[in-house]
């Protein structure tokens, strides 16, 4: 799931209201022929198109480390011209499966044929833009400014342990994300507990849900003064897309209504994570824009058209309005 930062105009967001007068490139889908089993790149694929801040932050790109017939770089920016200037109405996507397939080889990920996450390879195709766009390799420490991966995306974090008992704290540990996961399993049982000391919903609701089902096992104290504490997160920059994974605890899990019921189209910074350190991150709003799904070993995807603001449903080669 992607939550985009929508800029406000006047006294509304784009999220509702009527369609804007702008053209646009019709939506288009994207064949998956018998055999490819290419959906789930598809549905990857689909979302970096609709992003509005990634389409037009990577249209601005124009040089980078190529890696000719393995090049990610090469092959998004191909499919995203004819995603903008095709008359077909389906495109194939075979040029970035094969550039996903030689250089993922070594680990024996996304190759030719094979079903593999759409999750992780939208995950993968990022760094992959970070590794051909950006002078510094390592994905951890990245501050180039045009490297729209952890410009846009990136959720720069620590995670530590405060005793409110003793004072304790552990050691902070500093690392980045591009996808927040989380268990299903957590996200309901906590959604039960929040709704228990609680009359109704209230619009903080979904980013404290996201946040307590996301804080771990108790764990205990730093200083073992016998006090059980869960690890609490700190968002250190103000990213404008959020990407949430949901982890399925199993392929037949009966828990599917449940956590379509825990959803909220809007997400707030400030409630997501424990402590928020930048103001403009603090102030941030962020509005469901675009949605995976994963029924019967396939993947499809919804996604909220900001020009038109009409949600549209991509099934490979099939696209409709919902």
């Amino acid at each position: 799931l992607s939550w985009e930062f929508i800029k406000r105009t006047g006294s509304k967001h784009k999220y509702g209201g009527k369609p804007l007068c702008t053209s646009i490139a019709p939506s288009k889908g994207l064949s998956n022929e018998p055999g490819q089993n290419s959906c789930f790149l598809n549905s990857a694929l689909q979302v970096l198109w609709h992003l509005d801040i990634f389409r037009r932050s990577f249209r601005q790109l124009t040089t980078h480390k190529c890696m000719e017939d393995s090049c990610i770089f090469c092959a998004l920016k191909s499919i995203f011209a004819q995603f903008q200037y095709s008359s077909e109405r389906v495109l194939p996507s075979d040029a970035l499966r094969s550039a996903l397939a030689k250089t993922f080889q070594d680990e024996q990920r996304f190759q030719l044929g094979i079903m593999d996450d759409a999750a992780e390879c939208f995950e993968n195709i990022l760094m992959r833009i970070h590794f051909h766009i950006s002078d510094e390799t390592k994905e951890d420490i990245c501050t180039a400014r045009h490297c729209i991966p952890h410009q846009k995306f990136a959720m720069t974090l620590f995670e530590q342990c405060v005793c409110s008992s003793c004072g304790a704290s552990s050691d902070p540990l500093p690392f980045i994300q591009m996808v927040h996961y989380i268990s299903t399993t957590s996200l309901c049982n906590q959604a039960v507990k929040m709704l228990e000391t609680r009359e109704k919903a209230t619009p903080s609701m979904f980013g404290e849900l996201l946040r307590n089902a996301s804080m771990g096992d108790l764990r205990n104290c730093p200083s073992q003064c016998g006090q059980q504490l869960r690890m609490a997160r700190v968002l250190l920059n103000s990213p404008e897309i959020i990407t949430i994974g949901l982890v399925w605890d199993s392929e037949n899990s009966d828990l599917a209504e449940d956590v379509i019921h825990t959803l909220g189209t809007c997400l707030r910074l400030g409630d997501l994570f424990y402590r928020v350190t930048e103001e403009k991150a603090r102030q941030s709003e962020l509005y469901l824009v675009g949605m995976v799904c994963y029924y019967g070993k396939h993947y499809s995807t919804f996604f909220f058209q900001t020009k038109i603001r009409r949600w549209m449903y991509f099934d490979d080669a099939h696209v409709k309005e919902v």
